[in-house]
């Protein structure tokens, strides 16, 4: 099952923003938007030309944090590669939509869990 998620800071991004920000993607996407909450949405993507279904679940947290997951049935084995075009088209839009966000966190580039990392002065 492929699996990619991204983490972005998008200080400014309100909520008001980020229901337009979804209704957008869906468009740009031609899925089936849904709320599953007033921070939660999701997206139901069918990827031509198999019909590949895909889930795109987008979390906002307070403080403009963004995170975005991307979950198909697609096997790994071979890099998911419709999958993951999928996830960057999706990094794409999201750069584009707000200009402002902040990268912060990757799974494909950055590894499977997220690290905390701790500075220290000496």
């Amino acid at each position: 099952m492929a699996h990619y998620e991204a983490h972005l800071h998008c200080p400014q991004l309100t909520l008001a923003d980020a229901q337009h920000l979804v209704e957008t993607l869906a468009l740009e996407f031609g899925a089936k938007a849904g709320w599953l909450d007033r921070r939660n949405a999701s997206l139901a993507l069918v990827l031509p030309p198999q019909g590949l279904s895909v889930q795109v679940l987008l979390e906002f947290q307070k403080h403009g944090a963004i995170t975005a997951l991307v979950n198909s049935r697609e096997g790994m084995g071979h890099g998911a590669a419709q999958t993951r075009r999928c996830f960057e088209h999706l990094l794409s839009q999201l750069g584009q939509r707000v200009p402002a966000a902040q990268l912060q966190y990757r799974s494909d580039r950055d590894g499977p869990i997220r690290q905390c990392v701790l500075l220290t002065s000496p």
